[in-house]
């Protein structure tokens, strides 16, 4: 079973949710222009598809840093996902993309949950900075 805490894992829920973008972005004409949403689905989508570029690249260098854009848009990408789903439903009473968004929902949200986790790990092993103990040699006691 592949951990999503690992390096690979974190790549691998990059790759998804970038796929996921992508998939999200090819349904939009068939599901939300009948709604009149098409423009928040892409500008979430377009952020998702960066944010999983950034996820990438801190799993590549092990740099912590980099996986704070992913999880910002990604909860950003199911919320938006989770409310043009139920506008969808509202106006056009179709449940034919069901399928497709819940399982989209439950991988991000385990997915989030396993970039916290890598986050804290990687933030608790990086060594403290040392930078600001250099000024300390000129302070003199009172000992």
């Amino acid at each position: 079973m592949l951990k999503l805490d690992t390096k690979r894992g974190l790549i691998c829920s990059g790759i998804l949710s970038m796929g996921f973008a992508i998939i999200y972005l090819v349904l939009k004409d068939g599901f939300y222009w009948r709604a009149g949403l098409f423009d928040l689905g892409i500008h979430s989508s377009s952020l998702q598809i960066i944010g999983s570029i950034c996820l990438i690249i801190g799993a590549l260098w092990q740099n912590y840093k980099f996986l704070v854009p992913w999880m910002f848009t990604t909860a950003l990408f199911l919320y938006l996902m989770v409310y043009l789903t139920i506008v969808t439903l509202i106006r056009t009473q179709d449940c034919a993309f069901l399928p497709l968004v819940v399982p989209f929902t439950a991988y991000l949200g385990c997915a989030l949950i396993s970039v916290r986790k890598a986050f804290d790990r990687m933030r608790n092993d990086d060594p403290p900075a040392y930078a600001n103990l250099l000024d300390k040699k000129v302070f003199i006691s009172h000992i």
